[in-house]
């Protein structure tokens, strides 16, 4: 069967696809200038031409005389002093967790701490003047480094 039909009202021909005997409009995206289609299809030619914009990026200035290095030893949890920051980035020497809050925040390895990985970073916008607490996950001694963002 062909894939056109033309309506009997007009003899105007529409498109349409047949699927088994049976016709489908041919509802497909199409783009092109005024009188062309080109059917959008996974083909150099026939691909959407989208437009995509370019997005500003700005570089994060840290604040490096202001950062602090929270180290464990033993299986004890470490509190910062207060951080004159609303973000920081956190960066971590072995697995462990964190809290922020204020100066009697205690982290513990479970519930109601945040995990880090051994060797992640990770930018967090806290209140200036909360403290952040650290507990290592495991029997290695480690350290959070802590950088307040400019």
């Amino acid at each position: 069967m062909p894939d056109n039909v033309t309506a009997p009202a007009g003899g105007v021909s529409f498109a349409t696809d047949d699927i088994g005997g049976v016709h489908f409009p041919y509802a497909k995206l199409a783009w092109g200038a005024d009188n062309t289609a080109i059917a959008v299809a996974e083909a150099p030619a026939a691909r959407l031409p989208v437009a995509v914009q370019a997005r500003a990026t700005t570089t994060r200035r840290y604040n490096y005389p202001g950062g602090q290095r929270l180290t464990t030893t033993g299986a004890g949890q470490v509190r910062s002093a207060a951080i004159a920051a609303t973000e920081v980035l956190l960066h971590a020497s072995v697995r462990g967790f964190f809290r922020v809050g204020d100066n009697t925040v205690t982290a513990s390895a479970g519930a109601g701490s945040i995990p880090l990985e051994a060797g992640e970073k990770f930018h967090l916008e806290i209140a200036s003047g909360e403290f952040i607490s650290w507990i290592r996950d495991g029997a290695s001694d480690g350290s959070l480094t802590i950088m307040p963002v400019a």
